[in-house]
């Protein structure tokens, strides 16, 4: 710090003068008359003490303690012991300061002196402040502050001072409100005159400096009761810096506060005012205090060591070079031989294995190599199996339901609880499918922009669809299902591929329900913009299940590393999520969550879909047939044979001819005059894209329609170089099946500008 030259003469006055006081202080601490007298000054230790010639004063407390056990000077033992106690907690030596106070309080127990056990349960308490042991600080809180009270001493606010840090130092706020404005109040009605002071000049300036500090802790309390509302700032505002500052006066602990009561200020400009220029002037003012206190630090460590013993060390120390320099010339000369004799001895010795050690090398850095390469093979294989292992159980779980309750279904002679089972029955077949399709789009990795087959549709068809979807696995495990969708124009349709977004929904609704034992599932929707010609759709799936620890929220997409999860939560194959990730990025789009344990999950994303500009025929038919549709189903298994065929026969004006094998659907097709066929794509003989390139050259006009459990995505290429017309993926729902077969039979000679899709 630089003063005006004007000052020069003042402050160098003044130092002189506050050394001359020092040493002062120090010769009239302790005086003694022969044997029979010794005289204690406080306020001289006192002065040391504040201005931290602590070594001084510990020199000086250990004669008067001396003195006065030669003399049995019990109330001076017990004065200097307290006040060796304080010292020892001022140099942070808490167990030895815990040690002199309590033979204080034993001396001045076994005297009856109760303004000497005031001050000893103080100093013990100050100690048990400063060490942080609030454990023994509240066991003897009480029982001070009774005394106090019972004395009407000023102690009892000092008392009341270190149990506010307390509360501060242990982050017991509602305490610290509570006390500090409790003693503000106390300070405000009591008169420090009539009070029995311990030490007359506690009495300079004590009550302010108590009222500063309390109101101090108190604006802290407010603040951390909620830091975003700025009317708990108030009192934190109120607070003069100087004043504060100069009621703490300038220790260690004093610019330690002030960088503390500088930062709630720039918690203040940050969380309730949102100013970012004053609250960069205020947390650089916390640094620089901050720093204060570091430097005081030092500046305190350096004065409390011994003078003398530094010099005696440093000759030891010096003494002890120039003998070790004489040692080390000595042996320098032994080395310096040996080494020469050890040289010529190390060049034959490092000529002879040069060449071993290099081909050792080489070899351990091949071994190293294989043994990593090897590693890595273990552990891939090793995950690979886990995953098998998870994937063949969750096959066989709703494989053995299926089984399981068609046996029940035949069993069973109650209507009511035959619908229960076929309702459960659907639900396993529904979770079956999906796991298929699951395993099936994980192998294809990425999806990109033009895998999408966009199709005019209405959101809330397709949300319905995925409710119906899961609807019966919901209630097989009573849980709630609820769907919002934000109100929208009937006739505004949006581009969609129907597949791939249903099976994002699908899969986030299974993963809910999974993870779910009670409460709710809820889909929600909602619109976030639009303009003429695309709108943004804000999409979240929320569950009351056992939620996800931010600890898993890197593993938690991935196809294979969350097994770990789930082997601690669920036996699902993991591969849900990772579809639903996967899938997300053909429409440009990601998906994030927000969890508590215990609570549940939102899962959430958004995408921007281009609205429509034509309506599509779906599943409106507008009048009947009117002639009988005739249709040739070719499929070689016989179950998907009687299923198609039942549900051709429920559409009202269809009938439907079957046929297993490839090459006689040909001649069929050749003999007879077919409205439709539903073409089956694998087929043991002659598969469907052979099938329907023959069918192509003597009839070219006849609709063709792929019906096939295999993907969509992956067959639609070669279907469309075979001449099919549309593919419809098994299994499909029934209402989207009829609403393409009759769509057909209603344009036959418009059928390649039908665009209708199905599950």
């Amino acid at each position: 710090m630089c003063f005006p030259k004007s000052n020069a003469v003042i402050v160098l006055f003044t130092l002189l003068f506050f050394n001359w006081h020092l040493i002062n202080a120090q010769e009239k601490l302790v005086t003694n008359s022969n044997t029979t007298a010794y005289t204690f000054d406080s306020y001289k230790l006192d002065l040391l003490v504040k201005n931290d010639s602590l070594y001084k004063a510990t020199i000086l407390l250990n004669d008067a303690i001396s003195f006065s056990k030669k003399h049995n000077l019990k109330t001076t033992q017990a004065k200097s012991y307290n006040a060796l106690g304080n010292v020892l907690a001022k140099m942070a030596n808490f167990k030895k300061a815990e040690s002199y106070l309590e033979k204080a309080l034993q001396i001045y127990d076994s005297l009856n002196n109760k303004k000497g056990q005031d001050l000893a349960l103080s100093g013990l308490l100050n100690t048990y402040t400063q060490e942080k042991n609030y454990a023994k600080f509240d066991s003897i809180y009480p029982k001070a502050q009774q005394l106090s009270k019972s004395l009407n001493s000023e102690i009892y606010f000092l008392n009341l001072e270190n149990k506010i840090k307390r509360d501060y130092y242990d982050f017991n706020n509602e305490s610290l409100l509570e006390v500090s404005s409790m003693g503000l109040k106390l300070l405000n009605t009591t008169d420090f005159a009539a009070l029995n002071i311990s030490k007359e000049y506690h009495t300079e300036n004590l009550k302010e400096n108590l009222i500063q500090s309390f109101k101090y802790y108190n604006a802290l309390a407010q603040v951390k009761v909620d830091q975003s509302n700025p009317k708990n700032y108030r009192l934190l505002f109120s607070i003069n810096n100087e004043e504060l500052k100069a009621s703490l006066n300038t220790d260690i602990n004093s610019y330690r506060k002030i960088a503390t009561f500088n930062y709630y200020k720039y918690l203040y400009y940050t969380n309730a005012k949102k100013n970012l220029d004053s609250a960069n002037k205020y947390i650089l003012k916390s640094d620089n205090y901050k720093y204060e206190a570091l430097v005081n630090i030092e500046a305190k460590n350096s004065r409390n060591g011994d003078l003398v013993y530094k010099i005696l060390d440093a000759e030891q120390k010096l003494a002890l070079a120039n003998e070790t320099r004489k040692q080390d010339a000595l042996t320098s000369k032994i080395f310096l031989v040996s080494t020469i004799i050890m040289s010529i001895t190390l060049a034959i010795i490092l000529t002879s294995f040069y060449f071993y050690f290099k081909a050792r090398k080489n070899i351990c850095k091949i071994n190293d190599a294989l043994t990593a390469s090897n590693s890595k093979l273990l552990a891939i294989d090793k995950d690979r199996l886990e995953f098998f292992s998870i994937l063949s159980h969750e096959l066989r779980t709703p494989i053995y339901g299926i089984s399981g309750l068609a046996t029940l279904i035949d069993q069973e002679s109650d209507d009511t609880k035959k619908q229960s089972y076929l309702d459960s029955l659907i639900s396993s077949s529904n979770y079956l499918s999906i796991l298929i399709d699951n395993i099936l789009q994980a192998n294809r990795l990425k999806f990109e922009d033009k895998n999408l087959r966009l199709k005019p549709d209405k959101i809330e068809k397709i949300v319905n669809h995925v409710v119906s979807t899961v609807a019966i696995a919901a209630e097989n495990k009573d849980l709630k299902l609820n769907v919002y969708i934000d109100e929208s124009d009937e006739n505004e349709y949006i581009l969609v591929d129907k597949v791939a977004f249903s099976q994002i929904l699908i899969n986030l609704a299974y993963n809910a329900i999974r993870y779910t034992k009670k409460g709710h599932i809820s889909i929600n929707v909602f619109e976030k913009s639009r303009n003429d010609k695309e709108i943004t759709l804000r999409f979240e799936v929320k569950d009351t299940g056992i939620g996800i620890k931010e600890e898993h929220r890197s593993v938690v997409f991935s196809a294979f590393e969350n097994k770990t999860f789930l082997n601690k939560n669920s036996s699902g194959s993991g591969l849900g999520l990772y579809i639903v990730k996967t899938l997300l990025k053909s429409h440009n789009s990601d998906i994030d969550f927000v969890s508590t344990p215990n609570e549940g999950t939102c899962f959430f994303f958004e995408i921007t879909f281009q609205l429509s500009t034509k309506v599509e025929r779906t599943s409106t038919v507008a009048a009947l047939p009117k002639r009988d549709m005739h249709v040739l189903i070719v499929d070689d298994n016989k179950i998907n044979l009687l299923i198609t065929k039942k549900n051709i026969e429920k559409i009202e004006g269809y009938s439907c001819q079957t046929i297993s094998n490839g090459k006689e659907a040909i001649s069929l097709v050749k003999a007879k005059d077919f409205d439709l066929v539903l073409m089956d794509i694998n087929m043991p003989d002659m598969d469907g894209y052979d099938v329907t390139k023959h069918i192509r050259m003597f009839n070219p006009n006849i609709p063709i329609l792929a019906l096939t459990a295999l993907n969509s995505y992956e067959i639609s290429s070669k279907s469309e170089a075979a001449g099919i017309d549309q593919i419809i993926t098994k299994p499909y729902i029934f209402e989207d099946f009829k609403a393409i077969i009759t769509a057909y039979g209603h344009n036959l000679n418009q059928c390649d500008t039908i665009e209708v899709e199905a599950i």
